[in-house]
């Protein structure tokens, strides 16, 4: 049997959570990139480690998407734009009547909506 020395593994969520840090704190990024460069020498697996840690943090940020919630409600002015919204769900629709509901629930937001401005 050999003893040889296990090299640690961190789990995703640390490893994620290590990431984000260094997203959210610059200084922190600047402070691992500087204990990066000082480790290349004597420790060059925990100065690649940090670095790529680095490395996929500034990916991570650099292709941050911003998300915009979309409400069909909001797209339906008129009783023509609701007709035409539900026979497209009913064309569209799996055959389980799921996007017939939602279009249904779409339909009366809207039509709420529309008699509020009255």
């Amino acid at each position: 049997m050999t003893n040889k020395p296990r090299t640690q593994h961190l789990t995703r969520p640390a490893e994620s959570t290590i990431i984000e840090h260094i997203i959210a704190n610059p200084e922190f990024a600047h402070a691992l990139s500087l204990e990066a460069d000082e480790l290349k020498l004597d420790e060059p697996e925990v100065a690649a480690r940090l670095n790529q840690w680095l490395e996929k943090a500034q990916y991570l940020s650099d292709r941050k998407t911003t998300f915009t919630v979309f409400d069909a409600a909001d797209h339906l002015h008129t009783q023509e734009d609701m007709d035409a919204f539900l026979e497209a769900c009913i064309e569209e629709d799996p055959g389980d009547g799921s996007l017939i509901k939602v279009a249904r629930a779409d339909i009366a937001r809207a039509t709420l909506r529309l008699n509020a401005k009255q």
